[in-house]
């Protein structure tokens, strides 16, 4: 054996101890906006949302914040065991002796019909094919189908369905289910049958928690210690450490892939347990997880794993590619302050010694006790420990060497110099004669071309010729608070600060210098420790590792840079400056006082999946916008004072929810194609909106540079004031047209009014005037022809005697003709005949009438204008008509005097005849037709005849 383990095992213990490493796990608590830290059931929705069930309630998570509901929101309990999501999108929760509730569009309500206080905690739900969901009670089972909720009676009171836990389906008519005090029970819906499988029956657990049924139809069995699998009929049991028997209780099954199962047990954490080699490996407490009491797991979009847990919220886990190894896993203290890869193996420097581990195992102490302060490998390959009490070099071939006596923090060798740095001195040494000169703590010394570069935080210095100097370009004075450096090759550093990266060449003596802000890598906070592999520049801060491309920093000044993050607060304190190194086999190491912080890239889960968008919230001004009430058929539809808007984008995922980036832009605004720029700030404000059509829409990334390609839009139009639509003022001319016509109309109607009363006037004082005329003639020039008569009928002067008797009946006859007497003394209908047959006497028209007593119908004034109407209508016929014959009815119809004269008669074109200046009498018919209130319908053709045709209505 080589002569440095030789010494080792004589002088040291070997401590064997194998490493469990920490991992990196999350967990969400009330102080995160969870409601309860007593969880039970999770799931994940088909918006991606995740639902909890607790003892405070339910809450809904969407990466950042907690929508949580509780009795305060109509929740039927607090105390929620289960939790479900149907076909239509509803959320059931089933909770503990008040039932179950259902949440839809964050509405709850409590379906009711059954007495709910004596079926114990609502533990699981299943759906059917038709939609018919099946509920479990640790005491019965109920079903809710067609919005009724009813109880399965035979098997309500059948004790062997007693403390059921968990339910599946293993086809569309047989469900298992697991019981607390009966085993698993296999119920066949059609007909119903129950069958038992217990410890009496097949020899499995009578308390058995949780059930699953994979896709080669094998039953499998979360039970009490102990896994069981029925597979044809076989029971095959998995039973794990038997020390660790009464905490592998398995409350659930996960199929994380054809080969392996996640179980959540409550008192030993989770396990993945192999299908096909039967083998489970734990993770609990030892490993970092917040709580051994695990109850249900789930695997989201994203990859990432949550569990429920008691006490401890919910937890997320997604991969290992992140360790810690402290002193609860065999290191002498949490406090490392030094790790180097020598011989394969990693060596750690601590506060209390300094051990050898390979292959996760600690193989040798080989400094005990005493405090480490620097680990360096040599340019020999062997190895220089600086302690709090001297320097030793370590090498294969040699025994351990003591270089110096006394304390230093950082040692050093190169080109057979040692370097020792001390609290304020350097020392350096070379063969029998040393060097000293005082100086400030540093963190690192680095080799370039001819110098070496010292790192402090004060600044960078350049020792060359045993002379310790500024370094041009970098005064101390403008740049400083170093944390960390590394060498790219021999001509090449880089040296980081808080707030620059800084890449420092030097050849023939001359320094070239560039800088780069360090806020251009932003995800990385509070820098530590840089360290250069190749082409790959990793940078470390708090709770991020990044990996830079650094042949395009240095080359484009352009980042390409990836990733890592760790839990918040995964590391309870920060890594030490410039404590980055980088095995063999790629796996990154970081010291720190809580341990070694190790981070394999290859382990590293990155999030592929772009989130689910969504918009949480619309305020208008300051108010919920309610989509409902500005809905219409067309889209929603806001008033031209509705234009201060605030949209809260959403953008669901669960792995770096914290690092989400979103972009926007609202169409139909200015510019309004154009995306912003990327923005961490979820709220998005357009304030007193122009009148217009808009789209908003926003896109996000996950928190790992995948943004989603299809963006959210949410369309919405700000309607115009009424006073600037086109409607309106459509509206408005079409109202002043209709006045302008209105006022028009009514003025004509006005005129046409008058125009009738002065014709009806005319035509009463026409009568009048006739009555008059007549009257006189009849009293006076009648009288007096009549005395005329009687005298030369005494004379015997025949031809005077028949000149005055004919001027005497001239006269009666231009009487009759101004004012008809009969119509007086006989009545219209006599008048009327009277009429017809003196024209029928004194003509060659052969006339016929049927006339009604209408006598009583008519008043004075209306049978006069009846009268002068027809005689209207009979003088234009003899005059013009050439009739042969001719045909007058009078009749009643109805309320209706229904007048009719048909002659057969040359006719005439009635257009023609209104536009002639003989149409006066034409006219008269009309007016004295209103008058009557009656209609008047004159229908004549050439050759056929007129038809003249007076409808009057009886009241008139």
């Amino acid at each position: 054996m080589k002569l440095l383990k030789l010494v080792i095992c004589s002088l040291l213990f070997i401590t064997n101890c194998a490493i469990a490493q920490k991992y990196s796990f999350k967990n969400f608590t009330i102080e995160d906006g969870l409601v309860s830290n007593e969880t039970s059931d999770i799931f994940q929705d088909k918006k991606n949302r995740i639902w909890v069930t607790s003892t405070g309630g339910v809450s809904c998570f969407n990466g950042k914040s907690f929508t949580n509901y509780s009795t305060k929101n109509g929740l039927a309990s607090n105390v929620a065991f289960s939790i479900f999501e149907d076909s239509k999108g509803r959320i059931w929760v089933g909770t503990l002796n008040n039932g179950i509730s259902i949440i839809e569009n964050g509405r709850v309500r409590n379906p009711q019909g059954i007495d709910f206080s004596t079926l114990g905690s609502c533990n699981d739900f299943l759906e059917a094919a038709d939609g018919t969901i099946y509920i479990f009670f640790s005491k019965a089972i109920a079903t809710f189908k067609n919005e009724k909720l009813e109880l399965i009676e035979n098997l309500h009171n059948n004790e062997k369905i007693n403390s059921i836990e968990s339910a599946e389906w293993y086809d569309s008519n047989t469900i298992y289910m697991a019981s607390l005090s009966s085993g698993v029970l296999k119920w066949t819906l059609n007909p119903q049958k129950i069958e038992i499988f217990n410890n009496e029956t097949h020899g499995i657990n009578n308390i058995c928690y949780s059930i699953y049924v994979d896709k080669n139809k094998d039953v499998w069995v979360g039970a009490y210690g102990e896994l069981n699998r029925f597979s044809k009929g076989n029971l095959k049991k998995f039973s794990f450490d038997k020390e660790d028997f009464d905490k592998n209780r398995i409350y659930h099954i996960w199929e994380e892939n054809e080969n392996e199962f996640i179980l959540s047990t409550e008192g030993n954490g989770f396990g993945i347990f192999n299908k096909n080699t039967g083998k489970i490996k734990f993770y609990n407490e030892a490993q970092g997880l917040p709580s051994r009491y695990i109850y249900t797991s789930i695997k989201d979009t994203e990859g990432n794993h949550w569990f429920t847990s008691f006490g401890k919220g919910i937890i997320r886990f997604r991969d290992t590619a992140f360790k810690i190894y402290d002193e609860d896993h065999g290191l002498p203290s949490n406090s490392v302050t030094e790790l180097v890869e020598w011989k394969q193996d990693w060596l750690v420097g601590t506060d209390n010694g300094l051990v050898a581990i390979k292959d996760g195992n600690v193989q040798n102490v080989l400094i005990d006790g005493r405090v480490v302060n620097n680990l360096s490998v040599t340019s020999e390959n062997n190895l220089l420990v600086a302690t709090d009490k001297n320097t030793v070099e370590f090498s294969e071939e040699q025994k351990p060497k003591i270089i110096d006596e006394g304390y230093f923090n950082l040692a050093y060798k190169d080109k057979g110099k040692y370097y020792l740095f001390g609290t304020n001195e350097i020392k350096i040494m070379e063969n029998d004669t040393f060097h000293k000169f005082r100086t400030g703590k540093a963190i690192a010394i680095n080799a370039l071309d001819d110098r070496y570069i010292l790192t402090k935080i004060s600044g960078l210095y350049q020792l060359h010729n045993n002379k310790l100097d500024t370094i041009p370009g970098l005064s101390p004075f403008e740049t400083s608070d170093f944390h960390s450096t590394d060498v790219i090759n021999k001509n090449e550093l880089l040296a980081g600060s808080e707030k620059e990266l800084f890449h420092i060449k030097l050849q023939n003596g001359i320094y070239k210098i560039r800088s780069f802000r360090m806020n251009r890598f932003s995800s990385l906070h509070h820098f530590r420790a840089l360290r250069v592999v190749g082409n790959a520049l990793w940078l470390g801060g708090r709770d991020v590792i990044c990996k830079v491309d650094l042949k395009l920093l240095l080359e484009k000044d352009s980042v390409k840079i990836k990733y890592f993050k760790t839990a918040k607060n995964f590391l309870a304190n920060d890594i030490d400056f410039n404590s980055f190194t980088m095995t063999s086999d790629s796996t990154l190491l970081a010291t720190s006082v809580n341990g070694i912080l190790a981070f394999n890239e290859s382990s590293y889960k990155t999030n592929t999946q772009a989130p689910k968008l969504d918009i949480s919230e619309i305020l208008l001004f300051s108010e919920p916008l309610v989509d409902s009430i500005y809905k219409t058929k067309t889209g929603i539809r806001l008033p031209h004072q509705k234009n201060y808007l605030t949209f809260t984008m959403e953008a669901i995922t669960f792995t770096n929810p914290e690092n989400v980036h979103y972009k926007y832009r609202l169409k139909g605004l200015r510019e309004g194609d154009t995306w912003s720029q990327p923005t961490m700030d979820a709220q998005v404000v357009f304030s007193y909106l122009p009148p217009g059509n808009y789209t908003f829409e926003f896109t996000a990334d996950n928190g790992d540079g995948i943004w989603q390609e299809n963006p959210y839009t949410y369309s919405f139009v700000i309607d115009l004031p009424f006073w600037k639509t086109w409607e309106f003022w459509f509206s408005t001319l079409i109202l002043l047209g209709g006045c302008v016509f209105a006022v028009s109309y009514y003025r004509n109607k006005a005129l046409l009014r008058r125009s009738e009363a002065y014709s009806h006037g005319l035509i009463r004082a026409q009568e009048e005037e006739r009555t008059r005329v007549a009257r006189e003639l009849h009293d006076s020039v009648g009288q007096k022809l009549m005395l005329l008569t009687k005298k030369t009928k005494d004379t015997g002067n025949v031809e005077m005697e028949s000149l005055a008797g004919n001027t005497l009946e001239e006269l009666r006859s231009i009487s009759r003709g101004l004012h008809p007497a009969n119509l007086e003394k006989l009545g219209i209908s006599a008048a009327l005949r009277n009429m017809i047959d003196e024209i029928d006497a004194n003509t060659n028209i052969f006339f016929t009438h049927e006339i009604e007593q209408i006598d009583a119908l008519l008043s004075k004034e209306a049978s006069l204008h009846l009268y002068r109407i027809i005689q209207e209508v009979l003088s234009n016929m003899v005059k013009h008509a050439q009739a042969k014959s001719a045909m007058i009815r009078i009749q009643t119809t109805g309320n209706t005097i229904e007048t009719v004269i048909r002659d057969n008669g040359k006719g005439f074109v009635i257009s023609e005849k209104m536009k002639t200046s003989g149409s006066l009498g034409m006219n008269t018919l009309y007016e004295r037709a209103k008058i009557l209130n009656s209609k008047l319908d004159i229908k004549s053709q050439i050759n056929k005849g007129t038809t003249v045709k007076l409808t009057i209505p009886i009241s008139a």
